[in-house]
């Protein structure tokens, strides 16, 4: 169905199964860009949390509203602009991730390490982005690669070793949310279900957006307390 945005520009590479245009011709995908503007209230909500911290965990919530509202202009318009507008700012955000992870001990004010390796590697994949007809399954693959990497290392460093109860609760949470958004959500949307399954009537993605986005911020608040752990073990 043609709506407001149909005809303005290249269309995104991908569609998702909520149906385009239905509710208001203004919104391509209405129910997955209300819950990616929720992703915005979220990384705010998560900003108070963080206002006092270190300046890593004010630009990761800050790149979390960015996602949302990147993931709110794609399923708005389901444009190529937008598209890239949403999957950039995911790949950056989950590389910062990373690099906070790898540096987790390194003390303030001692360098930034790994940085300029992940700037890098952050403009490298900009780069291919932009060029390869394949740029869907490129952002895929090295956003789900780096995001189980970092995945891996928090379960790790919250549950089998010595970590305060408040990081493993935050942990927890960010299996829950963002793991159970993806397993229960996107997986049966884009993997086990087709797009006529009475199943995809509950807007599976933007549940996955809901998911994800609480996850995500309560993984910033999990690399906070792991930051504070380290600061008063140090002291």
């Amino acid at each position: 169905m043609d709506g407001f945005w149909s005809g303005m520009g290249a269309p995104a590479l991908v569609n998702w199964c909520e149906p385009d245009y239905v509710l208001t011709p203004a919104v391509a995908e209405f129910w997955n860009t209300l819950s990616s503007i929720a992703i915005v209230l979220i990384a705010f909500g998560g900003l108070r949390q963080v206002r006092r911290s270190d300046l890593r965990f004010r630009i990761g919530m800050w790149g979390l509203a960015a996602v949302g509202a990147g993931s709110a202009a794609f399923h708005g318009t389901l444009l190529r602009v937008a598209q890239a507008a949403d999957e950039l700012p995911m790949v950056w955000s989950i590389l910062a991730c990373a690099w906070t992870v790898m540096e987790r001990e390194r003390p303030a004010g001692a360098g930034n390490g790994r940085a300029a390796w992940i700037a890098l590697s952050a403009v490298a994949f900009t780069l291919a982005y932009a060029r390869v007809p394949w740029a869907f399954a490129l952002f895929l693959a090295v956003y789900a690669g780096v995001a189980i990497w970092v995945m891996g290392r928090t379960i790790q460093l919250s549950f089998f070793q010595p970590a305060p109860a408040p990081m493993r609760r935050a942990a927890a949470g960010v299996i829950a949310c963002y793991g159970g958004g993806f397993l229960l959500c996107w997986v049966p949307e884009h993997l086990l279900l087709g797009c006529d399954h009475a199943v995809q009537r509950l807007q599976l993605h933007a549940f996955w957006h809901l998911g994800a986005g609480l996850g995500s911020a309560l993984w910033w608040e999990w690399a906070r307390l792991d930051r504070e752990r380290l600061r008063s073990a140090a002291a």
